[in-house]
């Protein structure tokens, strides 16, 4: 079965915005499928790709390892959503290492593909549109990190993570890692906005029952 009947809501991937129907049926068809069974890195700090994944189903963490060995996740990427697609077109090394975990389904544009539809305008656009997109998020970060008090920086990161969905299939570790705090304060936060009835706590998943409650305008986001 041909890619674009296989997965019909990667046709409203941003990566395809305002293309023809053929068009985006065309470059869908064109990718191979990668169905990860464990957790595996599919892009590699310091390492060149030979193209770009687009994520059918499932979840890909980017995360950066500093000069001393620190760990940093910097994002959760979900379905229609697109990672190494600037290294490949600029034929350069990866800034970030991209980890698919376990039951995820990736389809792999190799680099020809990408430039052969580089040649359009509109995937030109929609090429930088995601960069934008990930620039602004990445800025909205390093204001978050300077200018928020821990408990705001959780809230921010919920907000973040629960967009366009309730669950968030991460444990509390995790999150601590993602904000950058300890896991006891993590806990003692999560805690405090379960008992507002904000969220909703299981293992190795947070349900924002509230989301509003996570926007900026509330000065001191946990009472």
């Amino acid at each position: 079965m041909k890619n674009s009947v296989s997965y019909p809501h990667l046709m409203k991937a941003k990566i395809l915005a305002d293309l023809p129907t053929e068009k985006k049926m065309s470059f869908l068809n064109q990718c191979s499928v990668r169905v990860i069974q464990r957790t595996e890195d599919i892009l590699t700090q310091g390492k060149r790709p030979t193209g770009m994944f687009l994520v059918a189903h499932g979840r890909v963490d980017v995360s950066h390892r500093g000069r001393n060995g620190e760990h940093t996740i910097l994002c959760h990427v979900g379905p229609g959503d697109v990672v190494g697609e600037i290294e490949a077109t600029s034929g350069m090394d990866c800034v970030a290492t991209c980890t698919a975990l376990p039951v995820t389904t990736l389809l792999f544009c190799p680099t020809p593909l990408l430039y052969e539809f580089l040649t359009q305008p509109v995937f030109i656009r929609n090429l930088a549109a995601v960069f934008t997109i990930r620039m602004a998020r990445d800025n909205q970060f390093k204001a978050m990190d300077q200018h928020q008090s821990v408990d705001q920086k959780i809230c921010s990161r919920l907000r973040q993570l629960c967009d366009g969905s309730d669950r968030i299939k991460a444990s509390q570790a995790h999150l601590a890692e993602m904000v950058g705090c300890s896991r006891q304060t993590m806990n003692k936060s999560l805690g405090r906005l379960r008992d507002e009835g904000i969220i909703d706590i299981r293992k190795g998943e947070v349900r924002v029952l509230r989301p509003e409650a996570l926007s900026d305008d509330r000065r001191h986001p946990i009472r």
